[in-house]
């Protein structure tokens, strides 16, 4: 493991009812230099989350009176939490991820997993998640604007309300601007190249599409075999 340690010292909530998994993990996360707090239920994961910000947080699914999946939609519904969510998890099965993406989880692991892989996917996370919230410029192509710092897309002046996947998938297509993002890239960028499903990226720029055409565009095309790709 690498002892490289962070510059910034990123908070950390892990949510993990098993003391043993919370040490291990808290022992792999401090010693690449992040602050690690530790709830072993969800009351006491709503109230700290509540309380202070966290850059990431690690989210067991069987949690004691609350499981994961009811933690995970408090957060993002009543307490509208944007803070990316790693959901670790013994069940495997599709439908379990299916529900924690559709949830608002932002990647998935499950156990028994490799620390070195928690460690990877958590710094991921944390990168693009500062991508998302602390670059202070605005993204335009033809009547799209996506002011990055705020999240606010506007589409010939009018706003757009979006998931977060599909503000995901529009700033990657608005980076690229006109030019083709290939599939794998996507994925890539959305679930760390893990989709919960194989129509998972279609059904992502279908809702895109969906949402965006009531304000008049419908300049997202599909290159077959390729990717997608911004017209203006």
């Amino acid at each position: 493991m690498s002892k490289h340690k962070q510059h910034i010292p990123y908070t950390v909530l892990v949510i993990e009812d098993e003391l043993a998994i919370a040490e291990n993990l808290v022992l792999a996360l401090e010693s690449e230099g992040f602050v690690v707090d530790i709830a072993r239920d969800a009351k006491s994961a709503l109230g700290e989350v509540s309380q202070r910000p966290y850059d990431l947080i690690l989210l067991d699914i069987g949690l004691p009176g609350m499981d994961g999946y009811s933690v995970l939609r408090q957060m993002r519904e009543e307490l509208q939490l944007p803070t990316p969510v790693l959901m670790l998890t013994a069940r495997s099965a599709l439908e379990d991820k299916a529900r924690g993406f559709s949830g608002g989880v932002d990647d998935y692991l499950t156990k028994p997993f490799a620390l070195e892989e928690v460690l990877m996917r958590s710094k991921a996370l944390i990168r693009r998640s500062k991508l998302l919230s602390d670059t202070a410029f605005v993204l335009n192509f033809g009547p799209l604007r996506y002011a990055v710092a705020t999240q606010l897309v506007t589409v010939h002046g009018q706003e757009v309300k979006l998931s977060r996947k599909s503000l995901m998938t529009l700033e990657l297509l608005m980076r690229y601007a006109g030019r083709v993002v290939p599939r794998q890239k996507l994925e890539d960028y959305l679930w760390q190249g893990d989709p919960p499903s194989a129509e998972a990226l279609r059904s992502q720029l279908h809702l895109l599409r969906k949402a965006l055409h009531p304000y008049g565009y419908d300049g997202i095309e599909t290159v077959h075999g390729i990717g997608w790709r911004l017209i203006d």
